[in-house]
C-alpha cells in the first residue's frame, strides 16, 4: 500500500510539474488579458513602402528595389508587453529578407529595411527607429543574427552600402 501511494505521488508530481510550468502561466496571462482593455485600433491598417538600396560587391554596383508591405494583424498578448497591436510585414518581391550576399547554405548577409511598427506609425512615443545604414546583419544558422559594421562588411565580404532610400513612415492615429 505504501508503494502504491509513493507511485501515485510520483505520477501526480510528474503530471503537475508541466502544468505549473507551461499551462498555469498561460491561464494567468489570459486572465490578465481579459481584465485589461485592448489598445486602441489603428486608423490606417495597411501600407506599402517602396525602398531602394544601392551597394557594391567587390566594386560591382548592385541595386535592390522592393516594397515593404505592412498590415495590422490584431491584438496580441504577452508577458513582457501585455496587450499590444500586432503587425505583420512582407516584401512585395516575395523574398523573406533583403539579402546582399549568400556566403554558403547556412550563412548570408542581409539588410533590415525597418519594422512594420515603424512604417505604420506605431512606435511608442519615447521610441525611435534608426536604419542601420551603412551597417548590415549576418545570419548564421549556428548562432543568432548579428549586426556587422560597415568596415567589417567591406574588409571581410567586399560589400559597401552606397545609398539607402526608404519611404517615410506614415502618421497614424489610434482609436
Amino acid at each position: 500500500m505504501k508503494i502504491a501511494r509513493t507511485v501515485g505521488a510520483v505520477i501526480v508530481t510528474i503530471c503537475f510539474f508541466p502544468f505549473v510550468l507551461f499551462v498555469f502561466p498561460k491561464i494567468i496571462l489570459s486572465m490578465g488579458a481579459a481584465i485589461f482593455p485592448n489598445p486602441p485600433l489603428p486608423e490606417i491598417r495597411y501600407g506599402e513602402f517602396p525602398f531602394k538600396l544601392v551597394y557594391t560587391i567587390n566594386g560591382e554596383v548592385k541595386v535592390i528595389e522592393d516594397t515593404v508591405i505592412c498590415e495590422f494583424d490584431g491584438i496580441g498578448t504577452d508577458l513582457s508587453t501585455g496587450k499590444h497591436r500586432k503587425w505583420k510585414s512582407r516584401l512585395a518581391s516575395g523574398n523573406e529578407e533583403v539579402i546582399l550576399l549568400r556566403i554558403d547554405a547556412t550563412k548570408y548577409i542581409y539588410y533590415l529595411p525597418g519594422s512594420s511598427r515603424y512604417y505604420m506609425g506605431d512606435l511608442e512615443k519615447y521610441a525611435t527607429w534608426e536604419h542601420r545604414f551603412p551597417n548590415a546583419n549576418i545570419y548564421d544558422a549556428n548562432s543568432i543574427p548579428q549586426r556587422i559594421n560597415a568596415d567589417e562588411l567591406l574588409s571581410e565580404y567586399g560589400i559597401k552600402l552606397i545609398s539607402w532610400e526608404p519611404s517615410p513612415p506614415i502618421v497614424n492615429s489610434f482609436r
